[in-house]
């Protein structure tokens, strides 16, 4: 575990970690091996120089050219208006191409790795804890929770039998997923990669030249897919045996909502992130969308109108909402939106290149749209932010003990900043050091990162009490990324149904705000006025257990 204060690790020696220990040993017990076909492809579309969805530019972009013959302090206030333009063009090419060449180490050095592993049956990875009980593996480069194309690059190294349709199932429909089809039916899905076995047939057989997977949401993972479903129904067509390798997955509605709605046992916010049974799945990201294009129509300004023209889709609303549970702020709002309109435009925009001033305008109506359609989420928020407050004021570290028997403690220390010369190649360089002031609390931090960290550690406490469940029903294999959840298609059944056991008991059996006040009751000051957990409301938890799309 990431945590070096020793009287922490003394208290923890008093925690029962044995479900949490079985999980992390699970997780590393797991073997892998490299796609080859994936790392073929990968290593050729790298080198051919091209663009490839979601791959960095192997080039920097041309930085413009000095537009005038004679030295800036010459120019006049015209030319002085067009030098500042093109300072803020170049500054703009030179952080994208800084951040490119980031990427680019990132997949050249991930290449290098699976092409020198891909020869070997198995490999393991080490796993560990961060301090909210969340699982990552140590390796930053090839790894299962890493980008698209690293996922693509491994699979399992043991092999499960398919035999039948419905063994299939979830192979199918894990095509879907990762193609961007997941907004209908689980079987409308699962027809959708029935009728496509023709298309992924075609990436298998040629995947430079039939660029169908590019078109998915997830276009490696999509490529590794289409080369398991291009074999998968070959060997279904001449009735021999498949053994599938590939990791398919089951991911949560909007995860950190989920979890809220489940704490306050609110019925609405339940329903909008599927805690409850739907035909098709629900999608909050699209109901803020429709919010926030209501209140635009509301609005008689030249960018409202502009913004309707070029639509409020649920891909400019969906991070927005996602970083809710995890103290979002309207500023980061504004940044993703930013993002997501430069994504959407792609040029044929009335702003050009300057995304801020419509992102800033339109940020203020997406946040208003989110605190209309997520209101009990903030108030779970704001008490546990409330709790933490105390324990900062008090010069406590935030703390708490998750349904696992994981005791979390939130260590933001106030620091000083130190500054150290030192030399090299014979000049100097100054670097900035921040050194912990030690049994001092940074109340900002302490209380900005209460509610995010308090919803991770519940959600790392499911993904323990679902491997823990899993690992009783024979699943040995686990792809696991937090709110993602996976492991081979015939285990994705009983995958889904602990899954959903191991949410619906932590619930049940624990009321996680109450156990947090009797805490604070316990912990801080006597005579402290410790305020009372929020009000539940109407949802019954055992609803999840019949609701198909709380993880799909």
């Amino acid at each position: 575990m990431r945590q070096t204060a020793q009287d922490y690790i003394n208290a923890l020696k008093d925690c029962d970690l044995s479900l949490e220990y079985q999980c992390v040993n699970a997780l590393q017990k797991t073997p892998w091996r490299i796609n080859e076909f994936v790392v073929d492809t990968l290593r050729q579309c790298w080198d051919s120089g091209q663009a490839w969805e979601g791959l960095p530019p192997r080039d920097n972009l041309t930085l413009p050219k000095y537009p005038f013959s004679k030295e800036p302090k010459y120019l006049n206030d015209e030319e002085v208006a067009k030098f500042k333009a093109f300072k803020s063009e170049r500054n703009k090419i030179h952080s994208h191409n800084n951040k490119s060449m980031s990427k680019r180490i990132q997949v050249e050095r991930t290449i290098q790795l699976a092409e020198q592993y891909k020869d070997i049956d198995k490999m393991w990875y080490v796993w560990q804890l961060d301090f909210r009980g969340r699982k990552y593996p140590v390796e930053s480069f090839l790894s299962p929770q890493n980008a698209d194309y690293s996922k693509a690059l491994l699979e399992f190294a043991n092999g499960v039998i398919v035999s039948t349709d419905e063994e299939a199932r979830w192979l199918a429909i894990h095509g879907a997923n990762v193609f961007g089809v997941d907004k209908v039916s689980l079987e409308d899905r699962e027809m959708w990669a029935y009728m496509n076995v023709q298309n992924a047939v075609d990436v298998y057989n040629d995947p430079l030249t039939n660029k169908w997977w590019q078109e998915a949401d997830k276009p490696w993972q999509a490529l590794a897919w289409c080369y398991e479903w291009a074999l998968y129904n070959n060997s279904r067509q001449f009735g021999e045996p498949f053994y599938t390798h590939l990791p398919c997955s089951s991911d949560g509605s909007c995860n950190g909502l989920q979890h809220l709605s489940a704490m306050l046992r609110d019925l609405d916010g339940g329903k909008a992130v599927n805690l409850t049974p739907h035909a098709t799945p629900q999608d909050i990201y699209t109901d803020v969308a429709k919010r926030t294009t209501q209140l635009l129509e509301q609005e008689n300004t030249t960018l409202a109108t502009e913004l309707l023209n070029i639509g409020v889709c649920r891909k400019i609303c969906k991070r927005p909402v996602m970083i809710v549970p995890y103290s979002g702020t309207q500023h980061s709002c504004r940044d993703y939106i930013l993002e997501a309109l430069e994504d959407k435009c792609k040029g044929n925009n009335p702003w050009g290149d300057d995304f801020w001033r419509p992102a800033t305008y339109l940020a203020k109506f997406v946040w208003e749209a989110i605190n209309e359609v997520i209101v009990s989420a903030h108030m779970v928020m704001d008490y546990i932010k409330n709790i933490a407050k105390l324990y900062s004021q008090q010069g406590r570290p935030f703390e708490w003990v998750t349904p696992t028997g994981l005791l979390v403690r939130q260590s933001y220390s106030n620091t000083k900043k130190l500054r150290i010369n030192s030399h090299l190649s014979g000049s100097i360089v100054k670097l900035n050091y921040r050194q912990p002031i030690e049994k001092t609390i940074d109340s900002r931090k302490s209380v900005s990162g209460a509610s995010p960290n308090f919803t991770h550690s519940l959600d790392a406490a499911a993904l323990t009490f679902t491997v823990d469940k899993c690992l009783k029903e024979g699943i040995t294999d686990f792809a696991m990324v937090h709110d993602s959840y996976g492991t081979h298609s015939p285990n994705m059944v009983k995958l889904n149904d602990k899954l959903r056991e191991a949410f619906v008991e932590m619930y049940r059996d624990n009321d996680v705000l109450q156990n947090l006040y009797d805490s604070a009751v316990s912990t801080l000051a006597e005579g402290t006025e410790i305020p009372e957990p929020p009000p539940r409301g109407r949802l019954n938890i055992e609803e999840v257990l019949q609701s198909d799309y709380f993880f799909a």
